[in-house]
């Protein structure tokens, strides 16, 4: 099991530590929640998120034009996916093609785990439980 964020930690390049805080959920506040609500109708289009799935399988940035070619959308589904995760900040623009950016990798990192925990409840929902008393 992929353990979870139990704190956030900001570090430059040099090493030096600009922000350490815990993360909890007694922090989450109804706007927070959403946030997410937000990114979760964003990556529920198909299209989204074959695009955002296609960006996370490579280490590096990914152009357009092979978006294009990997994805087999049109130009406009492409141009108008890309745009609306540039707008939630799931990915990012780099000078040489789309990555995903921070939120975007704990987006497909929490979807994974999520993922993994209704696989192994299906799994238990075909055993039967027997009690003795």
């Amino acid at each position: 099991m992929i353990p979870r964020i139990r704190k956030l930690r900001i570090i430059t390049k040099s090493g030096r530590v600009i922000l350490e805080e815990d993360v909890g959920s007694k922090i989450v506040e109804s706007q927070d929640l959403d946030t997410v609500i937000n990114l979760l109708r964003m990556v529920s289009n198909e299209s989204r998120f074959k695009i955002m799935r296609l960006i996370a399988e490579k280490n590096n940035p990914v152009s357009f034009s092979e978006i294009h070619r990997l994805a087999g959308y049109s130009q406009k589904t492409i141009a108008q996916a890309l745009e609306d995760l540039l707008r939630i900040r799931a990915i990012s623009k780099e000078y040489d093609g789309y990555m995903l950016s921070i939120i975007g990798k704990l987006l497909m990192r929490q979807l994974t785990e999520i993922a993994s925990i209704i696989k192994k409840v299906k799994e238990l929902q075909d055993l039967e439980l027997d009690f003795e008393f």
